[in-house]
């Protein structure tokens, strides 16, 4: 007598039903990792930005901060005014998108050393030629002049004010001159189109001139 045994297995329907239900689960894995992976590259393009506009806004608040620096009360030096003129340190020209000032840091009382009379300038297009809508900030040392950033400024001002004031100058008064507010935007400089794209990142930076408007 023979016996006749049913093998087990899935039938087409219940192998179709779990590849589907795999594929969801996937699907969803892959979603949340994407998702994820997204997060994490626009915080790092956020963060170089911030980086980035931070170092830039250090430097120029540390040289402007020195403005007329003058250790030795000379009342005239070479290059104190402006080149070639003579006169006594501080703040030479000012306006929205443009500092020149001077300091004597060797206490030699003049200030044609090497950086004792700078300029900050916003330029757009700027030596590099930047495309529209950018621009650089550009350094000028004693007649040497080159950009500290790569072509990625989106806007930049001074603002300008007098002692114990909150009231922006207008007209610009140099003479009164005792703080400086800089405000600088800055994009990221590796854009990621998939990633939440060329991020800016603004800093605004308020620096007391110790030496001038007291």
């Amino acid at each position: 007598m023979f016996r006749f045994y049913e093998k087990s297995g899935f039938t087409l329907i219940e192998l179709m039903v779990s590849m589907v239900l795999s594929m969801t689960v996937l699907a969803a894995v892959y979603s949340f990792y994407k998702v994820q992976a997204r997060n994490l590259k626009v915080q790092e393009n956020r963060q170089e930005a911030m980086e980035y506009v931070r170092g830039v806004a250090d430097l120029m608040a540390r040289e402007i901060r020195n403005s007329g620096y003058n250790p030795t009360q000379a009342a005239s030096g070479t290059n104190c005014a402006g080149s070639p003129n003579a006169g006594t340190p501080g703040v030479v020209a000012a306006t929205s998108t443009s500092l020149h000032f001077t300091y004597d840091s060797t206490g030699d009382g003049n200030c044609n050393g090497t950086d004792e009379e700078i300029t900050y300038d916003y330029e757009s297009p700027g030596p590099q030629n930047c495309a529209s809508g950018l621009g650089d900030i550009v350094r000028t040392a004693n007649g040497t002049s080159e950009a500290i950033t790569d072509c990625n400024v989106t806007a930049f001002s001074y603002s300008y004010y007098a002692k114990d004031s909150t009231t922006a100058m207008s007209p610009i008064v140099i003479a009164n001159i005792q703080r400086v507010k800089v405000s600088l935007t800055i994009q990221s400089k590796n854009p990621d189109s998939e990633f939440g794209g060329q991020l800016t990142s603004t800093v605004t930076s308020n620096i007391e001139l110790r030496n001038v408007g007291l």
